[in-house]
């Protein structure tokens, strides 16, 4: 099963470290996502989780997490947990319909959240999960 690549905890995930790490293709998807989530006035935030063994950033809006950052061999996933009441508003939304039609997108349900995990490909792929963290942080 494959896993994050950022696992020493000592080696903060800098532009420089990420920068070797990844490929430069998705190094230049990473530096859009990061610039796409400045441009919503969102944030990264990251931190080593020893129960992952591995760096993760969070992507907040002040202090509510919309969703994490992860580093793979294949590249840069993005994950977002939907509650249990807002998940149906988002399958109702014309939003979904993009979702549906983007066949690398992982959704794992559990008894309180449904997580769509988004490998980042190409650049559309920012949009959208751009169009997702925005529909989570307004969704009530």
């Amino acid at each position: 099963m494959e896993k994050p690549i950022l696992n020493d905890a000592t080696v903060f995930p800098s532009a420089e470290n990420l920068q070797q790490q990844l490929s430069p293709a998705n190094y230049l998807l990473y530096q859009q996502l990061i610039a796409a989530i400045q441009q919503l006035d969102f944030c990264e935030e990251w931190h080593y989780y020893k129960d992952g063994k591995a760096w993760l950033a969070k992507i907040l809006a002040k202090k509510k997490n919309l969703g994490w950052i992860s580093i793979w061999g294949t590249g840069v996933k993005v994950s977002i947990y939907f509650g249990w009441k807002i998940w149906p508003k988002l399958m109702e939304s014309p939003l979904f319909a993009r979702v549906e039609a983007y066949p690398e997108i992982t959704i794992q349900e559990n008894s309180k959240l449904v997580a769509l995990i988004l490998p980042i490909q190409e650049a559309e792929h920012i949009e959208l999960i751009s169009e997702l963290l925005s529909f989570k942080k307004t969704a009530k």
